[in-house]
């Protein structure tokens, strides 16, 4: 049987144009014009023998074919990207502008920074601790390269790397009196954990009001630990001296919240994709941080 070689950069463009949903999405993406992007397409079908997608459709839908082709493209885009990476990561060299949010750098932070420096000798880290909303502003507006922060919007294209749900945390305050306003210790806004308060309060109708705001998580500890405000952090970063709130209680559920490390591929000196993925393996697979974090 007469073997046939896929081309990657077609493969990537077919699945680019997939997961941008049409042509002039994924030219856009790719930085090439739509009729380039339709002559790799028509490329790819003629080397598989098979039309990938209905063209009488408005916007691209796959055919059998091109369903079956989707799940080996990305397979085989995975081990290529993985390949170039192993080879090739040692020489990348540049400024990398990293930002964290406040909340990740007490748990995490030296062992991302420990496993980047050790993976890329030669590249000059950058870096940002600050809120999420912030992390974002400056990721958007090309002042950072990278970020780590809270998944807030579903349009945002991140890699979710951790699930956690949120607490309410109380201290020598012990349980307020229900007929009393809420007294919040939080961060300015605007912050997700300071609106998943105030909105899971407002739905409930009870009343509140900030108590004192702090700049900062372990600002936030130190208010509950003193007994002047009921507090909203995640799992991981409750004090053994800290109380969990729940409904018997009287207080609401609140969401569980994701964090997630976002890029601004087009407008990098370098390859993203591997530092992304060390970024990744040194949350995901560290045994001593526990499995279930979020960040605000």
């Amino acid at each position: 049987m007469r073997r046939v070689n896929l081309d990657i950069d077609l493969l990537r463009c077919f699945t680019t144009v997939v997961e941008a949903g049409g042509f002039t999405a994924a030219a856009k993406s790719l930085l090439r014009t739509q009729s380039a992007v339709s002559v790799q397409i028509k490329r790819l079908e003629e080397t598989i023998g098979h039309t990938l997608f209905e063209r009488n459709k408005r916007c691209p839908v796959l055919t059998e074919h091109g369903e079956i082709l989707l799940g080996y493209a990305h397979r085989m885009l995975k081990l290529n990207d993985e390949t170039v990476s192993r080879l090739t990561h040692t020489e990348m060299e540049g400024t990398l502008r990293l930002g964290i949010v406040e909340y990740l750098a007490p748990h995490r932070l030296p062992i991302i920074m420990s496993k980047l420096q050790r993976a890329y000798p030669k590249l000059d880290l950058r870096l940002r601790i600050d809120l999420s909303s912030k992390l974002h502003a400056e990721l958007e507006t090309g002042k950072l390269d990278v970020i780590i922060a809270a998944c807030n919007k579903k349009e945002e294209q991140g890699q979710v790397l951790i699930k956690d749900k949120l607490c309410w945390a109380t201290g020598p305050l012990g349980v307020p009196d229900s007929s009393q306003p809420v007294p919040l210790a939080v961060l300015p806004a605007p912050c997700f954990y300071r609106q998943a308060a105030t909105q899971s309060l407002d739905s409930q109708g009870r009343a509140w009001h900030c108590a004192v705001t702090t700049m900062n998580l372990s600002g936030v500890q130190k208010v509950i630990q003193a007994g002047l405000g009921i507090g909203v952090l995640s799992e991981s970063s409750l004090l053994p001296s800290m109380k969990v709130l729940t409904e018997e209680h009287g207080f609401p559920p609140l969401p569980t919240m994701m964090l997630g490390v976002f890029s601004r591929h087009n407008d990098s000196q370098f390859a993203i994709d591997p530092l992304i993925k060390y970024i990744s393996d040194a949350i995901q697979n560290n045994p001593n941080t526990g499995e279930n974090f979020i960040s605000n």
